[in-house]
């Protein structure tokens, strides 16, 4: 039998494994504002991904989403995700309405782009997440969910 753990076969699958770590590298992008091309308006994109854009219902102030209003994500032109609320310098804060076809939604109160005060998560797995949310973060007993901060949320209290 021949060895196959050596040799060009070897080589490609290492090369192929790194150009796919570096695709998924690329994709992800540091936070930062993204533009409506139409209104000239910017709001804060937490977790931009190529292909990304939005389109904004609502005042603009100092080119910036100021005030209630409607900021609709697209991916590649499919859109993806309504924010329907409050905006503080471009970001949410107060409350707000987000949904994210077909299974996701959050109802509640935000500040400074994350989920504080009261909220309600409805997850694409059909659980629902209904109470006190600090900084992003769900804790209620046993149940306990992260919303817009990745892994940060320190359970472990």
């Amino acid at each position: 039998m021949k060895d196959v753990t050596s040799g060009p076969r070897l080589a490609l699958a290492v090369l192929l494994t790194l150009a796919s770590a570096a695709t998924a590298w690329s994709q992800q992008l540091p936070s930062d504002w993204i533009t409506d091309p139409k209104s000239g308006c910017r709001a804060w994109n937490a977790a931009p991904r190529a292909g990304e854009s939005v389109t904004w219902e609502g005042s603009c102030v100092d080119g910036i989403a100021e005030g209630k209003g409607v900021l609709r994500w697209f991916l590649n032109g499919e859109m993806t995700e309504i924010d329907a609320g409050d905006f503080k310098k471009g970001k949410l804060d107060g409350y707000a309405e987000i949904t994210n076809p077909p299974n996701f939604s959050f109802e509640g109160e935000f500040r400074d782009h994350l989920p504080n005060g009261q909220g309600t998560m409805h997850d694409a797995d059909g659980q629902v997440y209904s109470g006190q949310w600090v900084n992003g973060c769900f804790n209620d007993g046993g149940r306990r969910r992260a919303f817009g901060v990745g892994a940060s949320c320190d359970f472990q209290s």
